[in-house]
């Protein structure tokens, strides 16, 4: 019989072979970097197969120790959520700026190394295999579109779009990639694969525009079923929709008391958008220029490494590096994180998209760099990377555990006085809202929720008009990032969720250890432990953290 180390370390290695851009993405472990995720309808169920070999494998394999129930816990939930998305028809309607497949093929060109002549062959082998990814990916879009299931047509549109930029602004993405190179004996051949790599973005675009378009859905909601679905791959456990929605309103009511009391020491008897006005105008709150606002994340993202590490916190000191990076235009607005690889050749990264912007405001990107990387998502990948773990869940996300985690990272910091400013301390506070107002409007949009009294659209069902100026308003954000966040939960339906829902799991364990240690509480010595279950869905998360504390 299979152990659950050996079930994992297959599944592994063959959902790289499967998705060799996914794998790099989500969990650093690198395949064939010439390669492209098959995106056809045959490369989904050939991904389908090997979800549910691995599930029924799990099913009958035996934990060994701590480290393989653990495992087991981790790998069933994921592949059984994934496994629904597939059976379900998901992967037929997956358009999404931000997690689909024209986004995931144009940024699987970041993570590649490129430093000699074998980093820029691969290059120009992976640039010509970009027209055959995503004629798979609109052959499994017809097959949605002949079986009725369609994305919404505002993100299908949003996505054209997207691609059209990466196909044709200032002479297309990937001829700039090429350039890059200079000149030598492969440039004809980078060439080349950009103008294939251009033209197949292009045609997409058109395709979108002038086929899937037209036959797309016209309600952004996907209903309660399909929402439900969702949910249970995002969050790892059910979710009862009345208590979050709730949950959200409640607090997010607490963090704008909050807000409006910082408001009032930057600016007194201020309002909230009276404040932000401030720290969006006033010179001296911003950095200038796209470079000295990477350098000024760096120094952030190392002085919180270097002053955490060893007092609240363990980073093995190969995981110490976590570098910030500008990615391309045509990036969705959201900043992100990229995990190292797996042999830690390359380091984690953290992306902060500029939206063509040149002037920065800095009071609310302190936050976000928590949230990134430390004590956010590097320290909790750098964690997982140092366990004892199985490799499954060594390299693994779970995306209610790790935004959660996140989420609970810059509370932290808060909790820790590293928000020394109203100017930043509002800003940690306008990103909790968001993610507070997120709850209620993924939510809201999807099920077909009533916006309440005292908010604009009250006694109508939410629409995307509504959510917009309701995230926008609570995060303190610009329309066009707002814009891009709400394009992202009409496409990745409870998503948005899982941030807070996660962060109220850590939350509840930590202050269920703290009640039982008493005194004998340490802050530091919870977090190794508790990050040491590695990535987990809520539900299981919510009783290992428990017994943590028992």
């Amino acid at each position: 019989m299979a152990t659950v180390t050996g079930i994992a370390d297959a599944y592994v290695e063959r959902f790289a072979a499967l998705d060799p851009v996914g794998s790099v993405r989500m969990t650093g472990v690198a395949g064939d970097e010439t390669a492209l995720t098959d995106y056809s309808p045959e490369g989904v169920a050939a991904m389908a197969e090997l979800l549910g070999s691995t599930g029924s494998a799990l099913r009958k394999a035996r934990p060994a120790d701590e480290a393989e129930r653990l495992g087991a816990l981790y790998l069933s939930e994921q592949v059984g959520g994934a496994l629904g998305l597939i059976e379900a028809g998901e992967r037929e309607c997956q358009l999404s700026t931000l997690v689909g497949p024209p986004a995931a093929v144009r940024l699987a060109f970041d993570a590649m190394e490129r430093s000699g002549d074998e980093g820029w062959t691969a290059t120009a082998e992976r640039l010509a295999r970009v027209p055959a990814a995503l004629e798979g990916y609109q052959v499994t879009l017809q097959r949605g579109l002949a079986g009725g299931l369609t994305a919404s047509r505002r993100v299908a549109v949003a996505v054209a779009d997207q691609c059209t930029v990466w196909a044709t602004d200032g002479g297309g993405w990937f001829a700039s990639l090429a350039r890059q190179y200079g000149d030598g004996r492969l440039r004809s051949r980078l060439d080349a694969g950009a103008v294939a790599a251009a033209g197949a973005y292009g045609s997409l675009a058109t395709w979108l525009r002038q086929v899937y378009v037209p036959a797309a859905r016209e309600s952004d909601a996907v209903g309660h079923e399909r929402y439900g679905l969702w949910a249970r791959a995002m969050l790892g456990t059910g979710l009862d929709l009345d208590e979050a929605e709730a949950w959200g309103w409640g607090e997010l009511a607490r963090l704008e008391a909050e807000k409006a009391v910082e408001s009032d020491r930057i600016r007194p008897g201020a309002r909230f958008e009276e404040a932000r006005r401030v720290l969006l105008d006033d010179p001296a709150r911003a950095v200038d220029g796209v470079e000295a606002y990477r350098a000024w994340l760096q120094e952030v993202t190392d002085e919180a490494i270097e002053s955490l590490d060893g007092t609240h916190v363990d980073i093995a000191p190969a995981l110490r590096r976590c570098e910030v990076r500008i990615p391309p235009e045509g990036s969705a607005a959201a900043p992100y994180y990229t995990p190292p690889s797996e042999d830690l050749g390359r380091p984690g990264c953290t992306w902060f998209p500029t939206l063509g912007q040149t002037r920065f405001p800095t009071w609310d990107k302190v936050s976000t760099a928590y949230h990134e990387a430390v004590p956010g998502h590097h320290l909790q990948f750098a964690a997982s990377r140092a366990g004892a773990l199985t490799r499954a869940q060594r390299v693994g996300f779970q995306t209610a555990h790790g935004e959660g985690w996140a989420l609970y990272a810059e509370r932290l910091m808060d909790e820790l006085g590293r928000f020394t400013t109203p100017d930043t301390r509002l800003g940690f506070l306008c990103l909790q809202a968001f993610r507070a107002a997120r709850v209620v409007v993924d939510i809201g949009l999807h099920t077909g929720r009533v916006v309440p009294a005292g908010h604009a659209g009250a006694g109508h069902p939410w629409t995307y008009e509504a959510a917009v100026g309701f995230v926008e308003r609570a995060g303190g954000m610009s329309r066009a990032f707002a814009e891009s966040e709400v394009l992202r939960y009409l496409s990745w339906p409870a998503q948005a969720t899982a941030y807070k829902l996660g962060e109220r799991v850590w939350l509840d364990g930590r202050d269920a250890a703290r009640r039982a240690a008493g005194p004998a509480f340490d802050l530091r010595s919870w977090h190794g432990r508790a990050l040491a279950l590695g990535p987990l869905g809520l539900g299981d998360l919510a009783r290992e953290l428990a017994l943590l504390g028992s």
